[in-house]
C-alpha cells in the first residue's frame, strides 16, 4: 500500500502560515500522536517499520500552550487508516487546524480539538492513507493526505457528497470526459456525460418530469484540456438532501457554478498530476450525491511534487526515460540557473540565467547511474533583488548529498520520499530559478 505509483494527494485544508512539510510512511501508519487543547498543536506519526516522523507543529514559545497528548494506536495490517475529517478556523489570530478525526476500516478516532471552524471531510472508498502533508509552525496550520487506490483499474474513488436517496451509479472512461450536460435551476436536476470516443453515460437524475431545469453544456477540448476536480454544495430541496450546485474544474479553467450555491460546501483540491476519469453517486428525481474517480494524468507513472518558490518566470517541465546523469548549477547567493543531461546524452535546459550581469559560478554534479540515482531535493526560497526565487538547493542520491548550492536563507523545503527516483523537474525560471519541483516514480521502474 506504500508504493509511490498511483498515489493521490488530497488537500491540504487550513491556513497558509508555517512551513510546508511532507511525510510518507514505510508500510502502514501504526501510531498517531497529537497534542491538543482547543486546536491541534502538533502531530507526529509512526509507521510499520518502526520509524517515527518529526513533530509537525508545536514550535510556540509559550510553555502553557503545549496541549495534552493524545495517542492513537492502529492495529496494522488488519486495520488501516483510510481518511480524515476535521475543522479549521481562527486560533490566536491564525488560521489553523482546530479539530481532527481519523477514520480506519474498523472505526473512527476522535474528534480531537474543540475550537470551531470550517469543516472538511474526505470520504474515500477502498483506499489507504500512506502519508500526510501540510503546513506547520506554532500549531498545525494545514493538513492533507496521500492515498493509494485499491481497485484494479488504477482509479481512486473520492466522495460522494450529498444525500442517501436515489439509485447508485458509477462509470469510468478509457479516454477523457469530453462533454458534460447539466440540467439545473435551484439545484442540479441531472448530469449526463460523453467521452472522447463518443460513448454516452447517463442521464443520472431528472426523473421528475415536472422539474427538469435548464440545459447547460460543457465542452472539454481534450486531450490538451482535461477535468481535474469538482466543487459544489449539497442541501435540502423539496424535502430531499441533494446536490444544490456544482462547478467543474479543468487544467485550464472552471466551468460553473451551476445551480444555487447554498447548503454545505465541498471541494476536492487534487494536484494537477491527476485527471477525473469517471463519476459515481446516487440519483433519482434529482442528483442526490456525487463523487469522482481520479487517475494519473501522465502515462509514465510519474508523480509531480512541488513546486516551491515564487510565481515569476516562465514554466518548464521535463521527464527522462533513463536517469538524471548530470546537473549543472549556476549559483552564488541564489540559484541562477539549472541545466541537466540524462543517461542517453540528451540535454534539458538551461532554466534561468537570463540576467547577463548576474550568472553566478558553475558547479557540476555527476551521477554515476544506474548504480547511483537522484532520489530527492531540499532547499530554500526567499527574496533576492525584489523577486521570490530559489535561494539554495541540495540534490540527494541513494549514495550521497550534493550541496548545498547558493545561500541557505529564507523558507526551507524538503521532500522526504523513499523508494523512488527523480525522473524529471518542473518549475518556473527567468532571470533566476524562480521555483522548482520534481517528478518521481518508483525505484523499481527505472
Amino acid at each position: 500500500m506504500a508504493s509511490l505509483e498511483g498515489i493521490v494527494s488530497l488537500g491540504p485544508w487550513g491556513g497558509l502560515g508555517g512551513d510546508r512539510w511532507i511525510y510518507r510512511a514505510s508500510g502502514g501508519i501504526t501510531e498517531i500522536v497529537l497534542r491538543v487543547e482547543g486546536n491541534i498543536k502538533s502531530i507526529s506519526f509512526k509507521d510499520a517499520s518502526g520509524l517515527v516522523s518529526g513533530t509537525f507543529g508545536g514550535r510556540g514559545n509559550d510553555p502553557n500552550d503545549r496541549g495534552e497528548e493524545k495517542k492513537i494506536e492502529i492495529q496494522w495490517p488488519s486495520e488501516h487508516l483510510k481518511s480524515i475529517s476535521g475543522t479549521y478556523g481562527s486560533y490566536e489570530g491564525q488560521l489553523v487546524i482546530t479539530s481532527l478525526s481519523f477514520i480506519t476500516n474498523l472505526t473512527t478516532y476522535g474528534p480531537f480539538g474543540t475550537a470551531p471552524g470550517e469543516t472538511f471531510s474526505i470520504p474515500i472508498a477502498d483506499s489507504a492513507v500512506v502519508g500526510f502533508h501540510g503546513r506547520c509552525a506554532s500549531y498545525l496550520d494545514a493538513l492533507g493526505i496521500f492515498v493509494t487506490p485499491a481497485n484494479s483499474n488504477g482509479s481512486t474513488s473520492v466522495g460522494p457528497w450529498g444525500g442517501p436517496g436515489g439509485d447508485p451509479f458509477n462509470f469510468t472512461v478509457g479516454s477523457w470526459i469530453k462533454e458534460i450536460i447539466v440540467h439545473e435551476r435551484v439545484n442540479i436536476k441531472s448530469l449526463s456525460f460523453k467521452d472522447g470516443n463518443g460513448q454516452e453515460y447517463g442521464k443520472f437524475g431528472g426523473k421528475n418530469p415536472n422539474d427538469t431545469g435548464a440545459e447547460r453544456r460543457i465542452e472539454i477540448d481534450g486531450p490538451s484540456e482535461h477535468l481535474t476536480s469538482i466543487t459544489g454544495t449539497y442541501g435540502n430541496y423539496n424535502g430531499l438532501l441533494v446536490i444544490r450546485s456544482l462547478s467543474f474544474i479543468t487544467n485550464l479553467t472552471t466551468h460553473g457554478p451551476f445551480g444555487t450555491a447554498t447548503g454545505t460546501s465541498f471541494s476536492i483540491p487534487i494536484d494537477e498530476g491527476w485527471v477525473v476519469n469517471g463519476f459515481h453517486g446516487r440519483a433519482g428525481y434529482y442528483l442526490d450525491a456525487l463523487g469522482i474517480f481520479v487517475t494519473p494524468a501522465n502515462s509514465n507513472g510519474s508523480i509531480s511534487v512541488g513546486p516551491w518558490g515564487g510565481p515569476g518566470g516562465d514554466p518548464f517541465s521535463f521527464t527522462v526515460g533513463s536517469w538524471i546523469k548530470e546537473i549543472i548549477v549556476h549559483e552564488r547567493v541564489n540559484i541562477k540557473s539549472l541545466s541537466f543531461k540524462d543517461g542517453n546524452g540528451q540535454e534539458h535546459g538551461k532554466f534561468g540565467g537570463k540576467n547577463p550581469n548576474d550568472t553566478g559560478a558553475e558547479r557540476r554534479i555527476e551521477i554515476d547511474g544506474p548504480s547511483e540515482h537522484l532520489t530527492s531535493i531540499t532547499g530554500t526560497y526567499g527574496n533576492y533583488n525584489g523577486l521570490l526565487v530559489i535561494r539554495s538547493l541540495s540534490f540527494i542520491t541513494n549514495l550521497t548529498t550534493h550541496g548545498p548550492f547558493g545561500t541557505a536563507t529564507g523558507t526551507s523545503f524538503s521532500i522526504p520520499i523513499e523508494g523512488s527516483v527523480v525522473n524529471g523537474f518542473h518549475g518556473r525560471a527567468g532571470y533566476y530559478l524562480d521555483a522548482i519541483g520534481i517528478f518521481v516514480k518508483p525505484e523499481t521502474t527505472i
